[in-house]
């Protein structure tokens, strides 16, 4: 009977330590979802307030907010600026203000140093519960400025390697690397802005899953911007470049320097005139080679008031006496610009073979003047026939089979085999800026052996039959649309972090 009631009271400590092993694991298994769940409710606000900052978004803070960002779609925020993106559920009171409060925001004062409500603060509503279906259940998004301080309080970041920690200078990400006030070469972050540089933000958010269960998330992110100068209309990259005019009706053909004034589509001021023509060797054959291909042409139709301010109009696009950018004349840079561009296109388009050619009725029918997108031909690209216009910025990296008929505003890049003709009749015209560059050897390979020496670039509209009645078509520099289409395409993330919650 005394060995029964022992096995009996093991067999009961057993049960008992299994039953409280079970609550242990169901009590895990609960916390590690709501954790989960608030961590992925955290990265849903983050994408929100990414997304809110891009200018092409439906839901664009600068339509809720006119001016918050600038006209160009890049930040500008001040160090005490503050915008709160809140996420209610149902009728419940957000405010991060409310430092007592459920959803106060004290994380603030540990990286600026002043408590949120001595700061400017606007607030606006999320847009994740749109249409009645309840959203990621996040309290809210804050966005600010980033200095070395809050990119890791206590002891911050020393982006300069100065040996101080600056609590006060906004931070900008230059994608360009360009060497900072120290004259050391860091990529990233930088305390003294650039002519690449653009600022670099924080995003934060507090999510929180019922009954508390709290995840504080931050990104800093950046505009992706394009690095990207246009000193003339056309500007053929490279060595010995090519350039024909049309050769039936020339006269009725136009390349124009000057900033566009008719029907300006943006209120920035008028951009300095630039040569019609840019050539980039001094020292080879290339601005001969422009000027016998005029010569079949009206030379007073290549005009530009910019030096040498006589027509035709054919400058010399490198410094000095231009500004074209050093990474626009090498092949590795310009292959690296190519993928930048192609990673956050819109629209990515590759024949089905070396032998055949994107056509113009492929091309995207949702390109608006509104709407402008980036468009990629990773191969030749054939407008004949396409009686349309497009809007943004178009990169073709084979051979652009111009049709006169089709029109562009924005940019138009040809680089990789760095050839463009011109065919058929017709009354378009391209209005912003083209380049093209040749850094594909004979083979359609690209050469790193013989980086940085570009090919020549080819643009040959002797074929190319423009109306005479329309008395427009060409490339006609125009600011206005440059700026539109090198807008961020994206605002990318250059760290995450999760705060710890004391």
């Amino acid at each position: 009977m005394l060995i029964a009631i022992f096995a009996l009271l093991l067999i009961s400590v057993i049960a008992i330590a299994l039953i409280v092993s079970s609550g242990t694991e169901t009590a895990l298994a609960k916390n590690y979802r709501t954790s989960t769940s608030a961590y992925y409710a955290g990265l849903a606000g983050l994408e929100e307030g990414r997304g809110r900052l891009l200018w092409r978004n439906a839901n664009y803070l600068n339509n809720t907010i006119p001016g918050f960002m600038q006209a160009s779609g890049n930040p500008s925020m001040s160090l005490s600026q503050v915008l709160y993106i809140r996420n209610p559920a149902g009728a419940e009171v957000v405010d991060p203000r409310d430092l007592a409060g459920p959803y106060g925001d004290n994380e603030y004062f540990n990286e600026f140093g002043i408590q949120v409500t001595s700061a400017t603060v606007q607030m606006i509503d999320s847009v994740s519960g749109a249409g009645g279906v309840p959203g990621p259940q996040f309290k809210w998004v804050r966005i600010t400025p980033v200095t070395e301080q809050s990119l890791g309080p206590p002891s911050g970041v020393d982006v300069d390697s100065d040996g101080s920690i600056d609590t006060v200078a906004p931070l900008y990400y230059d994608p360009m690397h360009i060497s900072t006030a120290s004259g050391t070469a860091k990529p990233g972050l930088v305390t003294v802005p650039t002519s690449s540089a653009l600022q670099a933000l924080e995003v934060t958010v507090l999510a929180v899953i019922p009954p508390n269960t709290q995840k504080l998330l931050q990104y800093v992110v950046a505009p992706g911007t394009l690095s990207l100068s246009f000193p003339s209309a056309l500007t053929l990259d490279g060595n010995n470049v090519i350039y024909k005019a049309p050769t039936t009706n020339p006269a009725a053909f136009f390349i124009n320097g000057n900033d566009n004034l008719v029907n300006r589509t943006c209120t920035t001021p008028v951009a300095a005139s630039v040569p019609a023509i840019g050539y980039t060797n001094p020292g080879d054959t290339s601005k001969t080679n422009i000027q016998n291909g005029i010569a079949v042409a009206n030379g007073a139709n290549y005009t530009s008031t910019a030096p040498p301010g006589t027509t035709p109009s054919v400058g010399q696009v490198t410094p000095p006496p231009g500004t074209l950018l050093p990474s626009m004349l090498k092949p590795s840079t310009l292959d690296s610009l190519v993928k930048t561009i192609t990673q956050s296109a819109d629209v990515v388009l590759s024949p089905v073979s070396p032998a055949t050619s994107i056509v113009g009725a492929q091309l995207p029918t949702t390109m608006t003047p509104s709407y402008p997108m980036n468009v990629v031909i990773n191969g030749d690209l054939d407008l004949t026939g396409w009686h349309n216009s497009g809007y943004g910025l178009l990169l073709v990296t084979g051979t652009l089979t111009y049709d006169p008929d089709a029109s562009w505003y924005g940019i138009v890049l040809v680089i990789g085999k760095g050839s463009v003709k011109g065919v058929n009749k017709g009354v378009g015209r391209i209005q912003g800026a083209m380049f093209v560059a040749q850094t594909l050897d004979p083979a359609n390979n690209w050469a790193p052996l013989a980086d940085p020496t570009l090919g020549a670039a080819s643009a040959d509209f002797s074929l190319l039959n423009p109306s005479s009645a329309a008395g427009g078509v060409g490339i006609y520099y125009d600011s206005c649309w440059i700026n539109t289409a090198l807008r961020p395409p994206t605002y990318q993330v250059l760290s995450f972090r999760e705060i710890p919650l004391n």
